[in-house]
């Protein structure tokens, strides 16, 4: 059981804050503080499968509102959003740097702070950005 927990954890993490550097790991997603955690907590309460994570690595973000609202909920717990669904620049910042520069983190938060329809949407949108704006920055 653990196995899987982390391998589904580690795939939604991986999808909601970026996708880390090729030379970095899954075992990286841990750095981020509960990042497994939170991930199966919100994976459960989207009442999405496994399945539906995977087109999120190739960042395909059609899958609609529950989805968006997975990505919010794992914002929120991570600190990346504030419960009035307005993005934490400095959380991002903080805890992405971990895995590749800040200075790059800084710029990539910077460009993306994306305010949507709602607070799902603005993790869809953020996160969206994420995947368009990262292969420039590695």
């Amino acid at each position: 059981m653990r196995l899987s927990v982390s391998i589904v954890s580690s795939d939604f993490c991986l999808v909601a804050v970026l996708a880390v550097p090729q030379q970095q790991t899954f075992d990286d997603i841990g750095k981020i503080r509960n990042g497994e955690t939170y991930a199966l907590e919100c994976l459960l309460a989207s009442g999405l499968d496994v399945s539906s994570l995977k087109s999120l690595q190739t960042g395909d973000f059609s899958n609609g509102d529950r989805v968006k609202c997975l990505v919010k909920c794992f914002f929120e717990k991570t600190g990346f959003m504030d419960a009035a669904g307005n993005l934490n620049e400095e959380a991002i910042v903080t805890q992405l740097s971990q895995f590749m520069p800040r200075d790059q983190v800084e710029k990539l938060a910077k460009n993306c702070k994306i305010e949507g329809t709602d607070p799902c949407d603005t993790a869809y949108q953020a996160t969206d950005c994420y995947f368009k704006n990262k292969a420039g920055l590695f």
